[in-house]
């Protein structure tokens, strides 16, 4: 069986510099209201699927949105993003 990406996939997928790669990236959410996953790239290159209530190293994870992650730090929160992808239209 062969499967192939399309375009505007591939495009998007394919983009150089478009996470900073040293630092911890959201890269997808999924979910209910009630039962919300997210998938995070650690600095390591690791991707590791998170709920809430999570530790990774020092900060715990608060709340996962749908839009954001957000972290408990030592000292407050933290919030991380999904990253914006150029030229893709907003979920109605």
């Amino acid at each position: 069986m062969s499967e192939t990406t399309n375009r505007t996939t591939a495009e998007h997928a394919t983009q150089r510099s478009a996470l900073p790669l040293r630092s911890l990236q959201v890269i997808g959410i999924m979910g209910t209201d009630d039962n919300r996953r997210a998938l995070l790239r650690t600095p390591a290159g690791q991707v590791r699927q998170i709920v809430p209530g999570d530790r990774l190293r020092q900060v715990t994870v608060a709340a996962i949105a749908v839009d954001a992650v957000i972290l408990q730090t030592a000292t407050g929160q933290r919030v991380l993003r999904l990253p914006e992808v150029p030229g893709a239209r907003a979920a109605a």
